[in-house]
């Protein structure tokens, strides 16, 4: 999950998979919340979902409060562009997930890249 908060900002948030069915029905997307009783932790790892160095991990005793009352803008969305000169600097570096807008250009044959995992090479224009 990703959670934005009233300045835009940007945080990963997780659950375990034995507690998801503790929070599926408290989390709708859109609903502000006070949240109690959580961990923050560094943000390590692969394919991290935003540039942020820390992660939100969600427990059994997390308490989720709506807010029926909007008493702070929060929006929608959040974003986060980049030129495009830094997806090169991303090339075969899958610390952090980039979404590319585009027109698609070239699209590759699949190809095998191990036991288990086939991959396709696509190129798009940005300019």
């Amino acid at each position: 999950m990703i959670f934005v908060d009233e300045k835009g900002n940007l945080a990963h948030a997780i659950v375990r998979k034995n507690h998801v069915s503790r929070f599926k029905h408290k989390l709708i997307e859109g609903s502000l919340f006070i949240i109690k009783n959580f961990k923050v932790v560094e943000s390590s790892g692969v394919y991290r979902a935003v540039e942020n160095s820390l992660k939100i991990i969600f427990f059994p005793l997390t308490v989720f409060k709506s807010l029926s009352e909007v008493i702070v803008h929060i929006p929608m969305n959040g974003f986060y562009f980049v030129k495009p000169e830094l997806f090169e600097s991303r090339v075969n570096n899958n610390t952090l997930l980039s979404d590319v807008v585009g027109c698609l250009y070239r699209v590759g044959d699949i190809e095998s890249t191990g036991s288990k995992w086939r991959k396709r090479d696509i190129q798009i224009v940005i300019d």
